[in-house]
């Protein structure tokens, strides 16, 4: 190490976090918002006609949550008008930097939603305006959404993806420095959006559809999802966890701590609670046939999902360079970057979500239209 980076490590060793609780929030937003845009392709661009009743609602949800995940990097900023730094500052290093890659994606990805959504919300508004709805225009249609829908699932990818490049990237930091991170949090993702959809669908369908009742045999088929979405997210942490206990010194280093002193919030809450649970009732008829259950399963996965990030992001910093134990953190209750924060920024989700469910109704000539064969 030369003089001028001895002297920057020395000089950054602090107590202070860069990141603190908004950015696990961030990170939860933008992943279930992949999850969510994923599992709506899955009628129109993988031909699985099952999912095509949550299709427009899951699209919109995947939208929504994306509307609402920047408001964690505003605030993250201290200044809102630092926004506009990113799009004006920093492109000369646009190859190998994620955070200008991440720009490219929350523009380009929301876009891409809005446009799939008027394609797919098309027949609605023109049943409603009278116009007879031909042939022709759904088959153009349906042509066009299978085209959207495929640019859209790699760029669904790439927008929660390059948040673990960020994380991966930061060599200070054992914890993060790991290939594998990107792999980690698109696993994580899929959880966490499948499980706030099996939260909400139940919602949109009491309420705001004319049917006034739930598709008890979506919510089963979703729960089994889930479970299978926890598999794959169990196998990528396994072979994370185990390739970095036996080959990674640093990483090592860092698991055993941040593990040893976290064990119940860790292995016990977020592995077996809020991962195995809701895994288990997936797979267990008995379980999966219950609507209570399958809600269960889906606000445990939500949860576990944030205690991760949560783990991921304040754990890795509490890792200190100088000390043998770890850093604490206490968000502030006000202010930026506090509790009020992530609770503001739920909010707007909430009220977001309110109005798409409001404005896109389901009648039952919908219904029938996004059911029938094509």
């Amino acid at each position: 190490m030369d003089f001028g980076s001895l002297l920057h490590t020395i000089s950054s060793i602090t107590p202070d976090r860069p990141w603190g609780i908004d950015i696990p929030n961030y990170f939860w937003f933008t992943g279930s918002s992949a999850a969510a845009f994923i599992i709506s392709s899955f009628a129109h661009v993988f031909g699985m006609k099952e999912y095509k009743p949550i299709a427009g609602f899951s699209l919109l949800l995947a939208f929504v949550l994306l509307v609402a995940a920047p408001m964690n990097l505003i605030d993250d900023l201290r200044q809102p008008g630092r926004i506009i730094n990113f799009f004006f500052y920093g492109w000369e290093n646009f190859p190998t930097s994620p955070m200008k890659w991440g720009v490219l994606l929350l523009i380009a990805y929301p876009l891409l939603i809005l446009a799939e959504a008027i394609v797919l919300y098309r027949p609605y508004f023109t049943m409603k305006k009278g116009v007879a709805y031909t042939k022709e225009q759904e088959e153009k249609d349906h042509r066009l959404g299978v085209l959207l829908g495929a640019i859209g699932i790699p760029l669904a990818l790439s927008v929660h993806g390059y948040t673990g490049y960020i994380l991966g990237a930061v060599h200070a930091i054992p914890l993060f420095h790991t290939p594998i991170m990107p792999i980690l949090f698109l696993a994580s993702a899929m959880v966490s959006g499948t499980g706030l959809l099996i939260i909400l669908l139940p919602i949109f369908q009491k309420f705001f559809t004319d049917f006034k009742r739930i598709d008890y045999a979506m919510m089963q088929r979703l729960a089994r999802l889930l479970a299978w979405f926890i598999v794959i997210d169990l196998v990528i942490r396994f072979f994370w966890l185990t390739f970095a206990i036996t080959f990674n010194n640093e990483e090592k280093y860092a698991l055993k701590l941040f593990f040893g002193e976290n064990f119940w919030e860790v292995l016990i809450v977020d592995y077996v609670i809020c991962l195995f649970v809701p895994m288990a009732i997936g797979f267990i008829r008995f379980f999966s046939r219950s609507l209570k259950w399958v809600l269960f399963a889906g606000v445990l996965s939500a949860i576990g999902v944030w205690i991760f990030r949560w783990n991921t992001v304040i754990g890795g910093q509490s890792i200190g360079k100088t000390t043998p134990f770890l850093l604490e953190y206490h968000p502030h209750v006000f202010g930026f970057d506090s509790i009020l924060s992530v609770v503001s920024n739920w909010s707007l989700l909430i009220a977001l979500i309110a109005a798409i469910m409001a404005l896109f109704p389901w009648d039952k000539e919908m219904a029938n239209y996004y059911t029938k064969e094509q």
